[in-house]
């Protein structure tokens, strides 16, 4: 009997500590941004990311936290999310693997990604829509 109660009491004390998840500041006019339209499932898909113009501040050599915009839309529905990547300072580019689940959009469907950063710019580099490995870039 005590064991299902501390289980819901765990639950309900992880849900709270938990911050609910943010969304991404909308881009800012310098920042980069790549966008792609696609056609999936016969629908209309875009997807747009966006990275900051600037590198957050890091020491030479070490790993500075990037955050990605992804915005997806489709049939008047748009979503948002976002998604990191390490950038090595002074690296020329650094390159993230991201998995878009497209059920938002009433699509049973996942974009498989390859994103590119480099200071002041972004560029997808490859996308995938699985289940299936179709390539779509």
């Amino acid at each position: 009997m005590f064991a299902p109660l501390a289980v819901l009491a765990l639950n309900a004390a992880l849900a709270a500590a938990t911050p609910a998840a943010a969304t991404p500041a909308a881009p800012r006019a310098d920042d980069a941004c790549t966008t792609e339209a696609f056609t999936i499932e016969g629908r209309a898909v875009t997807l747009q990311v966006c990275a900051p113009a600037a590198v957050p501040p890091a020491e030479k050599g070490k790993r500075a936290v990037v955050v990605l915009r992804e915005t997806v839309s489709a049939g008047g529905v748009t979503f948002v999310r976002a998604a990191t990547l390490d950038y090595h300072q002074g690296a020329e580019s650094s390159r993230a693997i991201d998995d878009v689940p497209l059920d938002k959009l009433n699509i049973a469907k996942t974009l498989h990604l390859s994103v590119e950063f480099k200071p002041g710019s972004v560029h997808l580099e490859h996308v995938l829509l699985i289940p299936g490995a179709i390539p779509l870039k």
